[in-house]
């Protein structure tokens, strides 16, 4: 079974701003890690920035991908584009599984890993759909969700809310709830199922925030 994972994102902002850390994490347990985002456009930090990033997943052996994402989803022909490219990567790599984070990244990703037969992970940093939403989100964000959650293998959300309307209403095979986005993690945390890599994806989602 390869070692290789994927962390999809729609821009790289997501990557720096929420993952190096998982980064870090999937490196220490001995995963080759590649990243697939949008480096050029969308981003919510400086190019200066960005070309840090680059810098750094280099310096750490991680291998990036430009896919050409579009943050806002009725940009159709750019989104079919990267998803084709997407296609592409899962066509040459044989991955042990696909992280996706954001909308975008988390439909494509999705998709992309279910033709290809990849176990995947999908995080949902706060679901559009919430109370008090505007009729437009449900009507347009929520339908995407529900569908996909058959594709999803291991659906991490970080809050209550979404917690309770995925268990009620989707179909992913696991759902967990981590309540935020930080833990501090010291290796007497680490589970005895670390030092068997049988169990690697169960400890990475332990220890992921």
């Amino acid at each position: 079974m390869s070692d290789k994972v994927l962390l999809v994102a729609s821009v790289a902002s997501m990557i720096q701003q929420f993952n190096m850390r998982n980064i870090d994490i999937l490196l220490q347990m001995g995963y080759q890690v590649e990243v697939a985002c949008n480096f050029a456009e969308g981003n919510t930090c400086a190019p200066e920035q960005i070309g840090e990033l680059k810098k750094e997943l280099e310096s750490k052996q991680v291998v990036w991908h430009q896919i050409d994402f579009a943050r806002n989803v009725f940009k159709l022909g750019q989104n079919a584009r990267a998803y084709r490219q997407l296609k592409e990567l899962f066509k040459k790599n044989q991955y042990h599984f696909v992280h996706c984070h954001s909308p975008i990244g988390g439909v494509l990703g999705r998709l992309a890993a279910h033709k290809y037969k990849t176990h995947a992970i999908y995080t949902a940093h706060g679901f559009h759909f919430f109370k008090g939403a505007p009729a437009k989100n449900w009507l347009l964000f929520y339908p995407v969700e529900k569908y996909l959650s058959r594709y999803t293998d291991e659906l991490l959300v970080i809050n209550q809310e979404d917690y309770e309307l995925a268990k009620k209403k989707f179909h992913m095979k696991q759902l967990t709830y981590i309540p935020g986005i930080g833990v501090n993690v010291t290796p007497h945390d680490m589970p005895q199922e670390a030092k068997n890599k049988k169990d690697r994806n169960l400890v990475y989602l332990r220890v992921l925030f």
